[in-house]
């Protein structure tokens, strides 16, 4: 006997694990998640999970600082027996053509009861980080709470919550197809059964156009590759986030040890999208990532490789995600495209599907921005920085 469901999530990294956690946690009893793989086993676990608040795009930036806060209270939310989240602080540098955004990103979140600083560089290095090189910068905006995650250890605790209070979850389980009369998806099919569902939630991420392909659906998304290194702290330790909009890297400390330097300029197509660490640093990475972030922090010259991982971002034309019903199926609900943004706005994601599922709208955020519909139209919703990735 076919079996039903109010919602079917496919795809369970950092936004289908919230979406999950926030329908169970606001009273919805029947709800499957399915993944190919396991809960976090796919791009969530080689996120860099950097969790920050300086987003040009107005609505992105509320859906920053509401999810900066669940991660602050992460295991007062989830009853998870770790605390996901380390304040670390991040500083967002820029030339002198990057200030008037800089300053209008700052002034709005004082306005929204965020502590965070305008800096001029010197003052910045006086207060922070003595052996900075200032060259290039005209403001720093420094946000002291700001920091990063453990991206699987967040899906274990949305996952083992949902668990507990009467969601249900499958994998390794595979969808194949689906049966559809009109516009309405009546049932999911995997490899192993097939699913009664009244709401399909799309959280595929960079697999997304494969999933949809029985659907004869295909999304404006690119599929692009981050490469991150990893080397040893310094002797003058660098305990802060960075993102540079003039050398064109981020970064942040990994545990107490180690560095991780990623870039804003990832490289498109041609690849197949499985994550996956190199067996050693490879040189063209060393000398990008550590040539880059070296630039602005000299110290990090003498820093040793340790190690490399390389994930997949599910890139939309504008960058900004993909959020809303789809346009020829009524009962199906994308979250994709999230351009890098994923983890850092996971919590704000699940609250806006849910609210979608249960209104038929999101209420808290306003989504309507991102629809499919505006790549239709020809709107773009993109931020201000030349790096897409920023947002």
């Amino acid at each position: 006997m076919t079996k039903s469901y109010n919602v079917v999530i496919v795809g369970l990294g950092s936004s289908g694990s919230s979406v999950l956690f926030n329908l169970i946690k606001n009273g919805f009893d029947n709800v499957l998640a399915i993944d190919a793989r396991c809960p976090g086993c796919g791009q969530t676990s080689r996120s860099s999970a950097l969790v920050r608040l300086h987003y040009t795009h107005p609505v992105i930036r509320e859906m920053a600082v509401y999810s900066w806060r669940f991660w602050k209270k992460y295991q007062e939310e989830t009853g998870y027996e770790y605390d996901v989240f380390h304040e670390t602080g991040i500083g967002f540098a820029g030339a002198e053509e990057h200030v008037k955004t800089i300053e209008e990103v700052v002034e709005s979140l004082k306005s929204m009861n965020v502590e965070v600083e305008l800096y001029d560089p010197d003052g910045f290095k006086r207060n922070f980080y003595k052996d900075m090189d200032l060259d290039g910068l005209a403001a720093v905006a420094w946000e002291p709470e700001s920091g990063y995650c453990d991206p699987y250890e967040a899906v274990q605790g949305f996952v083992k919550y949902s668990l507990e209070n009467g969601g249900e979850i499958h994998t390794p389980e595979k969808v194949v197809g689906f049966e559809v009369e009109d516009d309405v998806i009546y049932k999911v099919i995997t490899d192993k059964d097939t699913y009664e569902a009244e709401f399909i939630v799309n959280c595929t991420g960079v697999w997304t156009n494969e999933f949809l392909k029985g659907l004869n659906v295909e999304l404006p998304i690119k599929i692009a590759r981050e490469d991150v290194l990893y080397v040893s702290q310094v002797k003058s330790m660098i305990s802060f986030g960075w993102g540079d909009f003039v050398h064109g890297f981020y970064s942040r400390p990994d545990g107490g040890t180690r560095y991780l330097i990623g870039g804003l300029e990832p490289e498109y197509d041609g690849f197949e999208p499985e994550p996956g660490e190199y067996t050693s640093p490879p040189i063209n990475v060393i000398e990008d990532r550590l040539g880059r972030a070296s630039k602005r922090f000299p110290p990090l010259t003498y820093a040793e490789p340790v190690a490399a991982i390389y994930g997949f971002y599910d890139v939309t034309p504008d960058f900004q995600p993909i959020i809303g019903f789809d346009i020829r199926y009524r009962n199906l609900i994308h979250l994709v495209g999230l351009s890098g943004h994923g983890f850092k706005l996971a919590p704000a994601y699940g609250k806006a599907v849910e609210e979608l599922v249960r209104y038929g709208e999101a209420r808290t955020f306003n989504v309507k921005p991102f629809s499919i519909k505006r790549f239709i139209e020809g709107r773009r919703e993109r931020g201000r920085y030349k790096y897409g990735l920023i947002g």
